[in-house]
């Protein structure tokens, strides 16, 4: 199996590290209008502004998208300074399959902050007991594990069975329009349903009241999106003393 390279080549890895930031969203509990954590957003810092998307692309080109991938693991981290709230990070799961992702991981992340890891839904888990096996030792070191964008891509029921993750967020294009299509309704109270009692249930996506009043009739808890909280650079957002509660619906 593939192994991290633990140490870049210096002008690469300065390139890297120069050229990323991460912007922070807030992660809203419905019940108590309370902020439980942020997730980060990989962002472009030059002058091109590059989308994340693109950047994984680029980086994928040069044959270093996993090691962007750590690196924007750790910079997300060293960002955000929060000692009670989730950290939620995006992660590639080929880069957890990486031989040596848990020496990585301890030699690089420092044990201060809740992290919640997602598994990006753009890639398939090629080998599945070995996944298994890192993310519980991950668990078993306090790292929280979350599928991302249930329903899009790669993520399906199997990654909720198999890895048994503490979240699951649903992806956004189920929260679009929510309040007026019922077959959308539907399908959201059958994960909220699916999922109580094992993982919190994410909604992403909510930009309308409405849509945010429909995600909580139908008994999801969480929720994030621009209604809520757009994402901000850490310098713009009091990640420690963001405490605005929602207006009770």
């Amino acid at each position: 199996m593939e192994e991290i390279k633990l140490h870049l080549t210096t002008n690469l890895e300065k390139e890297l590290r120069n050229s990323i930031t991460h912007w922070f969203q807030p992660i809203y509990n419905l019940k108590n209008n309370s902020v439980i954590g942020h997730e980060a957003l990989l962002r472009d810092v030059s002058d091109l502004q590059i989308s994340p998307v693109d950047m994984l692309k680029n980086a994928e080109q040069k044959g270093c998208r996993n090691i962007l991938d750590l690196l924007s693991v750790k910079n997300a981290i060293d960002i955000y300074i929060e000692e009670l709230h989730c950290l939620f990070i995006n992660i590639f799961p080929s880069t957890l399959l990486k031989e040596n992702f848990l020496a990585w991981w301890d030699i690089h992340v420092p044990q201060r902050i809740p992290v919640v890891l997602e598994l990006l839904e753009s890639e398939p888990i090629n080998d599945w007991e070995k996944m298994k096996a890192i993310i519980n030792e991950l668990k078993r070191s306090g790292i929280k594990i979350a599928i991302d964008d249930m329903g899009a891509g790669y993520s399906t029921i199997r990654h909720w069975v198999e890895l048994e993750p503490e979240f699951v967020k649903l992806d956004k294009y189920f929260s679009e329009n929510l309040s007026v299509n019922t077959q959308k309704q539907k399908i959201v109270k059958s994960y909220a349903d699916l999922f109580s009692g094992t993982s919190k249930l994410i909604i992403e996506g909510i930009e309308k009241k409405e849509d945010l009043e429909t995600i909580y009739c139908l008994g999801v808890q969480y929720a994030q999106g621009f209604f809520l909280g757009r994402p901000l650079p850490r310098e713009k957002c009091n990640i420690r003393n963001n405490k605005n509660l929602l207006t009770k619906y």
